[in-house]
C-alpha cells in the first residue's frame, strides 16, 4: 500500500524552501505510524558510525556536519550539508543496517523521521518516493565525485589545507588533528615525505601550529586557510 503522506513529505522537502514558522504546521499533516517531525538542538549527535539505523532522517531545516573516518577509525574529514538531506538512505538502499558516518547538528535542526522498514517498503512501491530518493542519491553522488575531482586536480598544498579545514569543528578551537601522518598521507594520496614537507611549510607560514607533534589550528589560522583555499578553488 502506498503511503501518500511519506511521498508528500519528501515532495515538500525537495521543493521550494518553506518559511521556518510554517514547517511544523505543514509537516504535522504528514505524521503518522513510523513518521514524525523531530527537532534537535545545535551540537546534537544524529548518527554514529557503526550504530544501527533506527530511523531515516529527512533534514528539512538547518545545517549538519558529516564526519567520515580513516582506516584507523579516526575522524579524517568532515563536510557541512544543508537541508534537504536524507541521512541513512544510502546505507539502507545498499543493504546495510548501520550508519557509515557520524552526523552532528551544526545549527538547530528539524528532521522528518521515518522508520527504515517503512521507507524501504515505500521505495519499492511508490513511484514518488523512488523519484525523490533517486534525486537525492544523484545529488549525493555528484558531491562525492566533485570532492574526488578536487582531490585529484588540486595541488598537494590545496588538498592539505582542505584536509585541515575539514578536520576543524568551529566551537572547539584550538583543534588538534590527532591523526597519524601515515593515515593522513594515505587519505590525501600523498607521499609521506611530501606531506611532512607541506606541513613544515604551513607551520613556517603560521597557518598551523604544533601540539606534541600533531597539527594544531586556532580560529585565526582556520580563517586564513579558508580565505586562501576558497580563493583558489
Amino acid at each position: 500500500m502506498i503511503d501518500e503522506k511519506l511521498a508528500a513529505a519528501l515532495r515538500t522537502a525537495m521543493g521550494p524552501r518553506l518559511q521556518p514558522n510554517r514547517i511544523r504546521e505543514i509537516y504535522s499533516q504528514f505524521e503518522g505510524t513510523g513518521k514524525r517531525l523531530v527537532a534537535f538542538e545545535k551540537g546534537k549527535v544524529l548518527a554514529r558510525r557503526e550504530d544501527e539505523i533506527e530511523r531515516i532522517l529527512v533534514l528539512v531545516k538547518g545545517t549538519c556536519r558529516v564526519l567520515n573516518h580513516g582506516s584507523d577509525g579516526r575522524v579524517v574529514m568532515a563536510g557541512e550539508v544543508e537541508a534537504p538531506q536524507i541521512f541513512g538512505l544510502y546505507e539502507i538502499l545498499n543493504g546495510m543496517d548501520h550508519h557509515t558516518a557520524d552526523v552532528e547538528t551544526e545549527t538547530e535542526c528539524i528532521c522528518f523521521s521515518v522508520a527504515p522498514r517503512l521507507y524501504r517498503e515505500q521505495y519499492e512501491t511508490s513511484m514518488e518516493v523512488l523519484k525523490f530518493s533517486s534525486h537525492f542519491l544523484a545529488t549525493f553522488i555528484d558531491r562525492l565525485l566533485a570532492r574526488s575531482d578536487r582531490m585529484t586536480l588540486n595541488t598537494d598544498r590545496q588538498n592539505l589545507l582542505l584536509y585541515c579545514l575539514d578536520a576543524c569543528k568551529y566551537e572547539r578551537f584550538p583543534t588538534v588533528i590527532a591523526v597519524r601522518k601515515e593515515t593522513m598521507a594515505a587519505e590525501l594520496n600523498m607521499n609521506l615525505r611530501t606531506l611532512y614537507r607541506k606541513i613544515s611549510q604551513l607551520r613556517d607560514e603560521g597557518l598551523i601550529g604544533n601540539h606534541r607533534g600533531k597539527i594544531r589550528i586556532d580560529r585565526e589560522q582556520y580563517d586564513r586557510m579558508k580565505r586562501e583555499t576558497y580563493e583558489n578553488i
